[in-house]
């Protein structure tokens, strides 16, 4: 659980990473979009995680396909 939250919290040719508030938010580098959901979708697959991930879809929610997500660590 802390590689995958160690790897959504560094920048990579998949994402950049926003500092925020409470948490950071993640977003897709336009030409890897399909890897960055993969990492999303393994994100929120983690029922055990010591995070919330909540998602900004790209098309429907059939696409599974993200352009964003806000990560707060619990």
């Amino acid at each position: 659980m802390t590689d995958l939250l160690a790897r959504l919290s560094s920048e990579s040719d998949i994402h950049s990473v926003e500092a925020a508030e409470v948490g950071f938010s993640i977003i897709a580098k336009p030409e890897r979009v399909a890897d960055f959901s993969l990492m999303v979708r393994a994100a929120l697959d983690c029922p055990d995680a010591p995070f919330v991930v909540f998602v900004t879809p790209i098309g429907s929610a059939q696409d599974a396909h993200y352009e964003r997500a806000h990560v707060l660590p619990l």
